[in-house]
């Protein structure tokens, strides 16, 4: 095993531990690894998974871990109960944090209104309220740019009334 001489500082001679000197990155690489590990969802062949850790030019481990909860969440590691989850020494290997994968923002799903949930089509309310309530448009001209969910609820169940039959 090769034994590393720690670097001097040249004027005061003290023991200077620079950021990728093999004995502070050593250290710090097993705590990494082992907080990666911790992680990751299949767990097998953690030496193979080491030795990846160890033999790559990794990134911070905030930026591993990021990429470790889109992986997560990806459909294809979701499916048939993570079936297709990759090996962590492979992930590694493949350097598959930096896969571009999906905008999980898109899957977030919207939280229904009452005019999803009523299947109103707010083109055809106002054109109903128009007509019911002529004197409205006059009165409010900037009823067309109000949504069904604004209205009052008695011309809300007018309405619903009036396509239900």
């Amino acid at each position: 095993m090769k034994s590393y001489e720690p670097d001097i500082c040249p004027c005061c001679g003290q023991e200077v531990q620079l950021e990728n000197s093999p004995k502070r990155r050593k250290k710090a690489a097993i705590d990494g690894f082992e907080f990666f590990w911790s992680a990751y969802p299949k767990k097998i062949g953690k030496g193979a998974a080491r030795a990846s850790w160890a033999k790559n030019n990794l990134p911070e481990l905030d930026i591993l871990l990021a990429a470790l909860r889109k992986a997560i969440v990806s459909p294809d590691w979701q499916k048939e109960m993570g079936k297709f989850i990759p090996h962590a020494s492979t992930w590694l290997n493949q350097q598959r944090w930096e896969d571009d994968g999906m905008d999980y923002s898109a899957l977030k799903i919207e939280k229904p209104t009452i005019t999803s949930k009523l299947g109103v089509n707010e083109q055809e309310a106002f054109e109903w309220r128009s007509a019911a309530y002529p004197e409205s448009v006059q009165i409010h001209p900037q009823w067309h740019t109000l949504p069904f969910s604004s209205w009052p609820k008695s011309t809300q169940q007018e309405y619903l009334n009036s396509i239900t039959k």
